[in-house]
């Protein structure tokens, strides 16, 4: 029995102030369409026998009427091919209030569709493979009853376990979202037992153990991101194998930090103009300058350095200023996770004309300004 194994495709992410020139949409909004799309492409290629989605298929709990319609396309073409498609709900894609409904109550009308998005822990049955899923939960209690109801059915000849979250273990898997849940190891429990657990939520591909995954993301949402690969999981339980393929994205660069202590603006306009390659051709490129002194920080112009980095697609600088003598950082503070949220809150609010990129430059220099 051979399945599909992807997660965290983010449908409806938008930023930047630029248009795709071919549809008349946010270009980002349009790159996380078109890597869904060679998703879908790809499973209809590949001879499989189901397909599994772990969680974050849209990037707001609600969605807007385009994100809605291209899933919904996707969905339909898989449906129409005969392939069962297995979805859980991640953080993104879960209402903090049950009241105000689901999208995955639309999507679950489907016949070969099935879903878990009711906090709660459920299983399906796909030929000889039973599926168990745990969505994102809004409750701890629920996240810690969800696992403690999974059963292995050993009747069937595989058993898969599906959840979106961050693995607890020796290394941290955690996005830095507030309302993350952490997943327990199920088969410290010598009598639960899986073929294969796909995981959902970090955005990089990594296996934990040989059968513990995490697909990784179809596409960016943050610089921390930056060098990840995009991807999917290709799992055959007969064979007691699974390899990861790599699918296009649009390119995302973190170039290493200039420390400018002795730098003035013009041998910093130097520096940088050494580091344009065209590997950074319509790439998302980020660049820190450490240490920038007063004088120079005033002098120094986005105007130039914007021409410098005149083909990529989007360029985020950050600059730290030298600390004033004798003016120590506090190291105690952990602030880690108020700037990705603040990030978040911003990609997903209407800003009209704003750019969102300075709001996120100008809010991320507050939240770690330590006056």
């Amino acid at each position: 029995m051979k399945f599909i194994h992807f997660s965290d495709t983010h449908l409806g992410y938008s930023d930047y102030n630029k248009i795709d020139p071919q549809t008349g949409i946010n270009q980002r909004e349009q790159d996380f369409y078109d890597a869904w799309e060679n998703m879908i492409y790809q499973i209809k290629q590949a001879d499989v026998d189901f397909v599994l989605h772990a969680g974050d298929l849209f990037h707001t709990t609600r969605p807007t009427n385009r994100a809605i319609a291209i899933a919904l396309e996707g969905i339909q073409k898989i449906n129409d091919a005969g392939i069962p498609f297995v979805l859980i709900s991640g953080n993104h894609s879960t209402p903090k209030i049950r009241a105000t409904g689901s999208i995955f109550e639309s999507i679950d009308l489907f016949p070969n569709v099935f879903t878990a998005y009711k906090s709660k822990y459920e299983k399906f049955q796909i030929g000889d493979c039973a599926v168990h899923c745990i969505p994102h939960c809004s409750l701890s209690e629920e996240l810690e009853t969800a696992f403690q109801q999974i059963e292995i059915d050993k009747d069937n000849r595989y058993n898969i376990l599906t959840a979106h979250g961050s693995w607890a273990g020796e290394k941290s898997f955690s996005m830095g979202e507030f309302n993350e849940q952490r997943l327990q190891d199920p088969e410290l429990d010598e009598n639960i037992q899986f073929d294969y657990i796909a995981l959902g939520h970090y955005h990089k591909h990594i296996k934990i153990k040989p059968h513990v995954v995490y697909s990784g993301s179809t596409e960016h949402t943050s610089f921390n991101e930056a060098g990840n690969l995009t991807g999917y999981m290709m799992v055959d339980l007969k064979k007691g194998e699974n390899n990861y393929f790599e699918t296009p994205c649009r390119h995302m660069i973190k170039l290493e930090a200039i420390d400018c202590c002795e730098y003035n603006s013009t041998q910093i306009y130097s520096e940088l103009e050494k580091l344009v390659t065209p590997e950074l051709n319509e790439a998302l490129v980020s660049i820190s300058l450490l240490n920038v002194q007063h004088d120079t920080l005033i002098k120094l112009e986005n105007r130039e350095i914007d021409n410098i980095f005149s083909k990529v697609f989007q360029l985020k600088i950050s600059i730290s200023q030298m600390p004033a003598q004798g003016k120590t950082i506090g190291k105690d503070i952990n602030m880690s996770a108020l700037p990705v949220e603040f990030e978040r809150y911003i990609d997903e609010i209407e800003t009209g004309e704003l750019d969102k990129d300075r709001l996120k430059t100008m809010g991320l220099m507050y939240l770690g300004n330590d006056d």
